[in-house]
């Protein structure tokens, strides 16, 4: 009975250093794996898109010599644009009303200030899918009483995403090919990609494709940029760094 048991804790102890022996040469061939030379490249690209939404600023100001009055002006002006505007099938939750003020209007004679009324103002965003709504949009609005402030082409955020991961794959296949040229002229091979960072996209904003102050000091109209509309494409890019190993064999 005391031969079997320590014949036993003999099997047991070879089982045990077995596993150890294993568990080290594990440990270190991926410590070996770990060590050794790397290769770093970074991916580029660039995609050209054509913007798929448009946003019409508007504004309403109104003059008055007390603020009420103002107020009230710029009411009814403000009315009448919104009613023009959702006849022209323009849902109300596309547009937006923003930054209202009223504030006081001065002059200036011989150095001195003297106030002569109030300002009332506010700003209407129409966003817009169909470009051929931007020119009916902007008559309606200048019809009704306001001006254009600005005119935007831009990307929605659903094709945002979209252009964000066609431009994030093809860089990281830019960063693959570039890695695995420069291993190639070491005569060596891509081994497993150990990290990924820096992965970056870009997307310029939206193209101004109006904008009031710039416009007037060409005297050209809202109405007859809006008439021309041609929207540029846009260009979004997008950079991955990675590193990976060079295979040893």
């Amino acid at each position: 009975m005391v031969k079997l048991m320590k014949g036993g804790e003999s099997m047991n102890g070879k089982i045990v250093a077995g596993v150890l022996v294993a568990a080290l040469l594990i440990v270190g061939i991926y410590l070996f794996s770990m060590s050794g030379p790397v290769v770093s490249a970074q991916g580029f690209s660039t995609l050209t898109v054509q913007p798929d939404k448009a946003s019409v600023y508007l504004s309403v100001e109104s003059r008055s010599e007390s603020a009420q009055s103002a107020k009230e002006a710029h009411d009814t002006i403000m009315d009448d644009v919104i009613t023009a505007l959702i006849k022209l099938g323009i849902e109300r939750k596309d547009i937006q009303t923003v930054n209202y003020n009223i504030y006081p209007e001065y002059e200036y004679t011989n150095g001195k200030q003297r106030q002569i009324g109030y300002i009332a103002t506010q700003q209407l965003i129409i966003k817009t899918n169909d470009f051929d709504d931007v020119a009916r949009i902007v008559d309606a609005g200048v019809s009704a009483g306001a001006l254009v402030s600005t005119i935007n082409f831009e990307l929605s955020q659903d094709k945002q995403n979209e252009y964000k991961k066609q431009a994030l794959e093809s860089a990281g296949k830019d960063a693959e090919a570039k890695a695995s040229a420069t291993a190639a002229g070491l005569d060596k091979k891509l081994g497993r990609l150990v990290s990924v960072g820096s992965q970056d996209f870009n997307y310029p904003g939206p193209i101004v494709y109006y904008d009031r102050a710039i416009a007037a000091e060409s005297s050209i109209s809202a109405q007859r940029a809006a008439a021309d509309i041609a929207p540029r494409d846009l260009e979004v890019s997008a950079s991955v760094n990675v590193q990976y190993k060079l295979r040893r064999w």
